[in-house]
């Protein structure tokens, strides 16, 4: 006889080997393949349990299919229970064995107990197909118009699957799930939004039409939900229900986007949350987030598009990695819409190249590139080199491009041009992505010949710090071929900081120079 499934999980985790545990799991299922096919109805929900287990270590347990089905239709709430599961794990939606639970699910639908209800309504949201979708549609209904909330609450989740898989079918609900947001219930309600969030996700045009009339009962729900005091069954962190009001606001960023009217009736209550949510625990930023992400998408105010970005400046500031994460992204997602309030924060942003979490600093860099402009050029240039020093070896490549390209596009002075290009070479010569920054640099030196002793001096003397950057040294070497006489027959310029203390080069010493470079 197969062992129970807490001692398999303790075999499983006693192995050391993958080839132990292999045995082990092929032992198992020979076992349990014998009882099924000894038809051993004491144990076939243990078996079943255990093969959920095996099933989600990655192993074959496609032969417990049929077995799901059986519980399923056992009379035992605790059978049915691991057969639903077992069904909603075990099979997908492609499967012809769906086609003979139908039957059982419609029975369950219409039982006396309301826990197998709410157990055949689960399967139903999990793993309809279209054909079991049209099959059970009208007990479905029958659930959403409900009186016990809690089936009414598991009708709409499976209200969700059924519309996805056959969509022609909403038209005829739109009355129904507007009662649910007449629910006074919170999980009625939610589920109700969540399903309209969901339509309006899959056809907005379509769906959008037998919704835009909800705008105003959800704003009236939110800013009850804003002004309700300590409600204990529905308190987070001291927010009421942050759960509701985050689906409440993604319906409205869904039903306000290009519809002027909607938004202007959503501005004031999203001006209430932005400002009056607490921001000290995740709930309170979690509804905070999708508050400026509604904002960012519907037609609101400049005003309040101002404080949804400032918002987010205040999400850089928190320690958690996560909020900051989603600050940087959703910035770089609005700059297009307001990139002066974006520029507000840039110090911040910059800030955030010395985290110690790589893909905050690999944000902020994609975020610090799109705020280039040509009046911050030579700060945010700066940064970006400092960064490049201590970038990780993978990322170095496409920092320099970006570097360069912000460089060409806005550079205040030729002069700064190259001095720019020639630290990144410097910095990261190396490991250039391919020859077409050397190359520029190299056409930029021709166009601009007041520089060239100036360019000269400057390339030498890098080369002579470090001749390991090869783009660095192709460059230098060609500028020493081509301007060599101004470099052995003229002092550097008395002006430039870099070469201060530096004068006149002799022949020898640019040979010796030429020959230490491999």
């Amino acid at each position: 006889m197969s062992i129970k499934l807490r001692d398999l999980i303790r075999n499983v985790r006693a192995c050391k080997t993958a080839a132990e545990e292999r045995a082990v799991i092929a032992k198992e299922s020979a076992l349990i393949r014998t009882a099924f096919k000894d038809n051993d109805k004491q144990y076939r929900h243990r078996n079943v349990a255990k093969l959920l287990f095996i099933h989600m270590l990655g192993y074959p347990s496609h032969f417990g299919q049929m077995e799901c089905l059986k519980l399923i239709a056992a009379n035992n709430f605790s059978e049915k229970r691991i057969g639903y599961l077992g069904l909603m794990l075990l099979l997908t939606d492609q499967e012809e064995v769906l086609t003979l639970v139908t039957n059982s699910l419609k029975n369950d639908l219409n039982h006396v107990n309301p826990f197998v209800v709410g157990l055949s309504l689960t399967a139903v949201g999990n793993i309809a197909s279209p054909d079991m979708a049209r099959d059970l549609i009208t007990d479905i209904d029958k659930h959403l118009k409900s009186d016990n909330h809690f089936l009414r609450k598991k009708a709409a989740l499976a209200c969700i699957r059924v519309f996805r898989q056959v969509p022609e079918l909403v038209e005829d609900f739109v009355e129904p799930i507007l009662d649910l947001l007449r629910s006074k219930n919170h999980a009625v309600l939610l589920t109700g939004v969540q399903l309209i969030v969901d339509l309006l996700t899959i056809d907005r045009d379509v769906h959008g039409a037998y919704f835009k009339g909800i705008v105003p009962a959800l704003v009236r729900e939110l800013r009850n939900l804003l002004s309700n005091n300590y409600t204990p069954e529905y308190d987070v962190s001291g927010i009421v229900d942050p759960f509701l009001q985050v689906n409440i606001l993604s319906c409205l960023r869904l039903l306000g986007r290009d519809n002027e009217d909607a938004s202007e009736a959503m501005n004031d209550v999203l001006a209430q949350v932005a400002t009056n949510t607490e921001t000290s625990k995740n709930a309170g930023n979690a509804i905070l987030y999708e508050c400026v992400s509604t904002i960012m998408s519907i037609q609101s105010e400049s005003g309040l598009k101002v404080l949804a970005i400032n918002i987010l400046g205040r999400f850089l500031l928190n320690r958690d990695n996560n909020i900051r994460y989603v600050a940087l992204n959703t910035l770089s997602k609005v700059i297009a819409e307001d990139a002066p309030a974006v520029q507000r924060h840039r110090n911040t942003i910059v800030d955030c190249l010395k985290d110690p979490d790589l893909s905050i600093r690999q944000r902020a860099l994609e975020l610090i590139y799109a705020l280039v402009n040509e009046s911050n050029i030579q700060a945010l240039a700066r940064e970006m080199l400092n960064y490049l020093v201590v970038s990780p070896l993978d990322q170095k490549p496409a920092l320099c491009s970006r570097i360069a390209d912000a460089v060409d596009r806005y550079a205040p002075t030729q002069r700064w041009h190259i001095d720019t290009l020639i630290t990144m070479l410097s910095i990261a010569g190396s490991i250039l992505p391919d020859e077409h920054i050397s190359s520029s640099l190299i056409v930029l030196i021709q166009k601009n010949p007041a520089l060239h002793v100036y360019v000269v001096h400057k390339l030498f003397w890098a080369l002579h710090e470090d001749t390991a950057q090869l783009a660095l040294a192709h460059v230098a070497l060609w500028c020493i071929g081509e301007y060599g006489h101004a470099l052995c027959a003229s002092d550097p310029p008395a002006d430039e900081e870099t070469l201060q203390g530096k004068t006149r080069v002799d022949e020898a010493v640019v040979v010796a120079l030429i020959t230490t470079v491999r």
